[in-house]
């Protein structure tokens, strides 16, 4: 097939300057390069459109020639930037990988992800949401510590190690010096203390073999510098995670009984479906204080870093699996393929379930 690849390319080393933070969730060169390399070698042939401020008029001139799109960009402004290109994509009328307009826009939004997994009876935190408006009251509302988040940010963009807050008091001076870093909403999650999981998910229902988990990636906190909190930061995803010592901080596939992987799939693979993902994303999840899995985000374009000494988690799960970074690619580009071209070998896989209240955490997709 002729396969268009649309991206975001990072010109600039991860920091804590605000230019390095606007480009952090940008793809490296290398990492392009080797995109492209791994869809040519699957046997297609591949057109490289940086998603820049001219890729409308390129896709349109590419339209008859091209059979769909391998979307990985992650947009240039704005609260629902995922969902740019995909909408692009679809004024256009030509099909593309990775999860639909309105999955990325909302997957971008924390709270809102949130909010449509309470509809399904999820287990997620409890959350509040701050705007203009920084009420004391809300405060209230939430038990310590807590974690203080930008609430359309990825690749943990204002997420800082000093974000855990554990006294009520200190809490509303750090939601105000996040909100003058990045635009937008800022969310206050409350911190849940037990181990944390990343779910890479394949696939689409009703097509091919329907869903499909890689092995669940953990981070080992044990691992980390004693001066550093136990969550993803900012600190630890640029300055830590691909040092020496860091990549040992990365467990895949993570040490855990048969059942409590399969409750964790089981998990991710509702969170993909209720968010309607499509063809791959990563989940995460982590444990509260009673041992049982809450989800905690979605990532609906996953990192693909190309290089295995730096910790991408997609990747590093599709090595535990035994797949190099070719078949990787071929994985999701073959269902990708499944979908748009309408082969499907099974009928719907999702029942729609009974409306019961949102504090019911049952599962309510039937698999």
């Amino acid at each position: 097939m002729r396969i268009a690849f649309t991206y975001n390319v990072r010109h600039l080393a991860g920091g804590l300057d605000a230019a390095a933070q606007e480009q952090a969730e940008f793809d490296e060169p290398e990492t392009i390069a080797a995109i492209h390399d791994a869809i040519e070698a699957n046997g297609h042939a591949c057109i490289d459109v940086e998603a820049d401020d001219d890729c409308f008029a390129t896709l349109r001139e590419l339209k008859p020639s091209i059979d769909f799109v391998f979307n990985i960009a992650e947009g240039r402004r704005g609260e629902a930037r995922e969902a740019q290109i995909p909408t692009m994509l679809e004024m256009l009328g030509i099909p593309y990988s990775h999860s639909g307009a309105l999955t990325q826009a909302i997957g971008l939004d924390k709270a809102l992800t949130k909010k449509v997994w309470r509809f399904h009876g999820l287990p997620t935190p409890r959350f509040v949401l701050f705007g203009e408006d920084l009420r004391q009251h809300t405060v209230e509302a939430l038990r310590f510590p807590v974690l203080v988040k930008p609430n359309a940010e990825g690749s943990s963009k204002g997420l800082f190690d000093g974000n855990l807050i554990e006294d009520p008091s200190d809490l509303l001076s750090k939601v105000e010096e996040i909100r003058s870093l990045v635009e937008g909403a800022v969310l206050v999650e409350e911190f849940l203390p037990g181990r944390e999981f990343t779910v890479s998910v394949l696939g689409n229902p009703g097509y091919g073999d329907g869903l499909m988990a890689l092995p669940i990636a953990e981070q080992d906190y044990s691992a980390f510098p004693p001066d550093l909190q136990h969550f993803a930061s900012y600190e630890v995803k640029w300055f830590f995670e691909d040092s020496d010592a860091g990549r040992d901080a990365c467990v895949c596939p993570a040490d855990l009984t048969p059942s409590l992987r399969e409750e964790i799939e089981a998990l991710a693979f509702d969170a993909f479906t209720a968010m309607s993902g499509r063809d791959v994303a990563r989940v995460d999840i982590r444990m509260d204080g009673d041992d049982r899995p809450q989800l905690i985000e979605i990532n609906t374009l996953p990192g693909m870093h190309h290089d295995p000494n730096l910790t991408s988690y997609l990747p590093v799960s599709a090595r535990a699996a035994g797949w190099d970074y070719q078949r990787l690619i071929g994985e999701i580009l073959d269902r990708t393929i499944a979908r748009v071209t309408g082969v499907s070998e099974q009928g719907p896989l999702v029942v729609v379930p009974e409306l019961v209240p949102t504090t019911d955490a049952a599962r309510l997709i039937s698999w």
